[in-house]
């Protein structure tokens, strides 16, 4: 009877999750149990490194949480915002990103077994340390909206002795650990940290050479039978209040509304993973997209820095900042499909914020008129290039990345595009024209007439990419002068330069291209392996050659496989490029298998990725190669489900953001589209490719303007919503 009774209860079991796991369910409840299940499922287990860790953040704090040594673990504390601020031209030693430091939980055991788990769905990890006197539980919080982080240590289980110490790591730039960096002389570490004990509330501070400090401030508390520290920071360029400043928020904090707080926490997270949905038949992929979103809130907020290399989780490094001609790039890319404006705006935010260095940054010739970025810098954005018409002064690779600006405004400007926000739009001209006035200074004539540029710039990661008319750079121009056109023809007004902008659009020279397809520049095939696709732009993420243009198929696969077939210095983002492009010629089943190999080849345990050290957007470009897979965007056109794997029949979305401020929603069933729905915030036309394979109908708001072939023409009022359905 009792037997019976259990296999009751467990086929009972089994048909309600059953029942969960289908169609059935809507495509928001479908992702966020796929969200509940990555967390709840996976497990993690601990090493010494900190890709083999787990991990928390708010934007600004974070914590990871991985082994020390045979007897203890660390829990590193990171502060994003915590740079150098010296004077001089070595960027990545006198402005670096700067660790703080880690608490250490010294066992007089040795661990036997160390596991980690990420609650991607109430945002904290735990820690569970095995050993032979039992075992130690350790829990931590980054608190979304408030500036703390908790842990929580649950030692009920184990039997011996144990501490728990603060550790202040060398106050100096992380690039000091790689011997192949060029050390700038008599560089000083700033001085030892001074740890001090106050009311049971102990500070951690770190004066700084350059002036002001930084400070680690935590306090131990036990209730109901776990012992909790809590932990604030703080941080102050001109003057040495972070010494006081971080104890006094410990001092502050509402202990008695600790349970609140943390509901809050987890409502905020709950909360943020509705704003879009996104179902994949691939557990593998489907639990690596979710560790994707969780990162990203974990790595940025709306007022809070904008994402570096690290995010708030550092470690020994050469890459102590920002990288501009790829890396920060491929860090936004993902959020705006994924609808996550609110965390994109630190990228808009950091732009206009240091607009002034982005001035210093050009030739002081050029400055009057003209803008530019050059490689990598610290969150002011203050990084020179140094390329001038006719000089024959030479300049480093980095000074000669004349591209890097435009192509990181290129996502300022899908800010815009995807939210129709004049002000931003606004905003976006200025700078893009302002940067596209450092290439007008470069052009000049050829002997056909052609427009090119007259001064040597850099193709990034090529050895040989410092030339004459880079295709980085002939692809970020035309980009550049496409888009001011298109937006100075919607302001309904004509610029003062317009009539110039078509003149070097429509006479440009063409990019250089040999039997083997793109070339890096005029005069330099590609003939090395190139991890890089700094030649290919044009194509991904640009689409000025894509695949409705069938003249250009051919050129197109020769370009990638000449690309690919140098596999040597090929990295994960050599990959994830890869995949993008193939996503765009309607290839999913190869751009599905390319993120696959990336996963398995490159990605770290806890999702995180490695060049020599920890660097973030590889796994984030990652996640916008499989949005592709369900949603693109380019020739003007969105285009639903336009590269789904043969075998992935039944997949849905909700409220992913294209052009024009519209939320698209879309079913797949059997292999089929079945629905499509469109929101419009703002009011408009769409032209949409909804890719059914029969007739369809349409119901709600919106009227049918104009259609050809299979891609239509939609007006959608103001905060209506147009479905179509297949019949």
């Amino acid at each position: 009877m009792i037997k019976c009774l259990k296999l009751i209860l467990f086929l009972c079991f089994i048909t309600t999750y059953n029942s969960q796991t289908t169609n059935n369910n809507s495509p928001q409840e479908l992702f966020i149990q796929s969200i509940r299940n990555t967390g709840g499922h996976k497990t993690i287990p601990l090493g010494k490194t900190i890709y083999q860790g787990v991990f928390t953040g708010n934007g600004l704090l974070g914590t990871m949480t991985y082994l020390k040594d045979a007897s203890s673990c660390k829990i590193t504390i990171g502060r994003t915002d915590v740079y150098d601020h010296r004077n001089g031209e070595e960027n990545l030693f006198e402005r670096p990103r700067l660790p703080l430091g880690y608490f250490e939980v010294k066992l007089l055991d040795n661990i036997t077994d160390a596991v980690g788990k990420i609650d991607l769905y109430n945002a904290e990890s735990s820690a569970e340390l095995k050993t032979n006197s039992g075992n130690i539980r350790i829990k931590a919080i980054t608190f979304s909206e408030e500036d703390y982080i908790l842990l929580q240590v649950d030692d009920q289980n184990y039997k011996n002795k144990y501490e728990i110490i603060w550790v202040p790591e060398k106050s100096e730039s992380p690039r000091r650990n790689f011997s192949y960096a060029k050390q700038p002389e008599n560089y000083l570490p700033n001085p030892t940290a001074r740890i001090t004990n106050h009311n049971s509330i102990i500070t951690s501070y770190q004066p700084m050479l350059a002036g002001g400090g930084y400070s680690v401030a935590y306090t131990e508390r036990k209730l109901n039978n776990l012992k909790y520290i809590l932990i604030a920071t703080d941080y102050q360029i001109n003057n040495n209040e972070a010494e006081r400043n971080a104890g006094k928020r410990l001092a502050t904090f509402e202990w008695d509304r600790l349970s609140s707080k943390i509901k809050n926490h987890q409502s905020w997270w709950h909360q943020y993973y509705t704003k879009s949905s996104f179902n994949i038949p691939d557990q593998e992929l489907q639990d690596f997209y979710n560790y994707q979103l969780y990162k990203l809130a974990s790595a940025t907020r709306s007022n809070k820095p904008a994402i570096d290399l690290q995010g708030p989780w550092t470690d020994k490094t050469p890459w102590p900042g920002y990288w501009y001609n790829l890396n920060m790039q491929l860090t936004y890319s993902p959020l705006y499909t994924a609808n996550h404006l609110e965390l994109a705006e630190s990228l808009v935010k950091a732009i206009d914020r240091n607009y002034n260095s982005l001035i210093k940054n050009v030739p002081k010739e050029y400055q009057y008129n003209s803008i530019a970025l050059g490689r990598s810098g610290g969150p002011d954005m203050y990084a020179p290039v140094k390329v001038i018409k006719g000089s024959n002064e030479s300049v480093t690779n980095s000074e000669a990345e004349t591209g890097n600006l435009t192509w990181l405004l290129y996502y300022y400007y899908q800010h815009y595009d995807f939210t129709q926000d004049e002000t931003l739009g606004n905003k976006v001209f200025d700078l893009l024209k302002k940067s596209i006035n450092y290439y007008l200074h470069l052009l000049g004539k050829n002997k056909e007439g052609k427009y090119q540029l007259e001064a040597k710039t850099y193709s990034p990661e090529y050895s040989k990419g410092y030339a004459f008319n880079t295709n980085y750079d002939l692809s970020i121009l035309r980009w550049g002068l496409k888009t001011l056109l298109e937006m100075d023809s919607k302001k309904g007004r004509k610029d003062k330069l317009n009539s110039q902008w078509q003149d070097i659009l429509q006479n440009l020279i063409p990019f250089p291209a040999n039997e083997g397809g793109y070339m890096i520049a005029q005069d330099v095939p590609y003939s090395e392996s190139h991890r890089h696709y700094s030649h290919l732009l044009m194509i991904y993420p640009f689409y000025e050659i894509n695949w409705d243009q069938t003249e250009n198929h051919n050129l197109i696969e020769k370009s990638i496989n000449t690309w690919q077939s140098k596999p040597e210095a090929l990295q994960g983002y050599s990959l994830t490029g890869q995949a993008s492009m193939k996503a765009m010629m309607g290839r999913g089943n190869e751009s599905r298998d390319i993120m696959k190999t990336f996963i398995q080849k490159f990605v770290k345990p806890n999702t995180l990725y490695a060049e020599s050290g920890p660097v973030i957007e590889t796994p984030l470009a990652g996640m916008q190669s499989i949005q592709e897979l369900y949603l693109q965007y380019w020739n003007g056109i969105t285009r639903v489900f336009p590269a789904v794997p043969e075998d992935w029949k039944d997949i849905s979305f909700k409220n992913l953001r294209t052009s024009g401020a519209f939320l698209i929603s879309a079913v797949r069933k059997n292999g089929k589209n079945t629905e499509v729905s469109i929101y419009s915030e703002k009011g408009g036309q769409i032209k949409i490719k909804p890719n059914f394979e029969g007739l369809f109908t349409t119901s709600g708001s919106g009227n049918l303007i104009q259609q050809n072939n299979s891609v239509y023409v939609y007006e959608v009022p103001k905060g209506k919503t147009l479905t179509l359905k297949a019949n």
